[in-house]
């Protein structure tokens, strides 16, 4: 399936914006359909685990095990539910001032469902990404 990304500058240092989206359960704090991410392993870095619940189209339970933590450039972590298992990645570079955060996900394995509702997925991820980012940028600069 395609890759969907977004990306937007904040007014904070790189290390600020990594700490911060790299903290799994803080996800939460900007992601959408009252999503709660709750840690399942010991530890934050490469292969901590988590499990999450989201409301969307009914509750949607995921577990995510992060996949690459590179601070203060690069996290990503890999989830499975419904959707099959979706890879998701912020990539993160200094910007003047401010730092450039780039966010994309990728449905690697596509479940059935997935493959069926695969235009609705590509309607929504583009849009979900921008308004994550949005929350996200909000968030740290007001100083979260």
């Amino acid at each position: 399936m395609a890759k969907f990304s977004s990306e937007t500058t904040i007014d904070v240092p790189p290390e600020r914006v990594f700490e911060y989206v790299a903290d799994m359960t803080k996800h939460g704090d900007w992601g959408d359909h009252g999503l709660q991410v709750t840690r399942t392993s010991a530890g934050d870095g490469l292969g901590a685990t988590y499990s999450s619940t989201a409301k969307s189209f009914g509750t949607q339970n995921e577990t995510q095990v992060v996949v690459q933590h590179e601070p203060p450039r690069r996290f990503a972590f890999d989830a499975t539910g419904s959707l099959g298992l979706a890879h998701h990645v912020f990539e993160i570079e200094p910007s003047g001032s401010g730092t450039s955060v780039s966010k994309s996900m990728e449905l690697t394995k596509p479940s059935f469902l997935a493959k069926v509702i695969a235009p609705m997925i590509g309607k929504q991820q583009r849009p979900g990404l921008q308004q994550d980012l949005a929350r996200i940028k909000q968030k740290l600069e007001s100083g979260a």
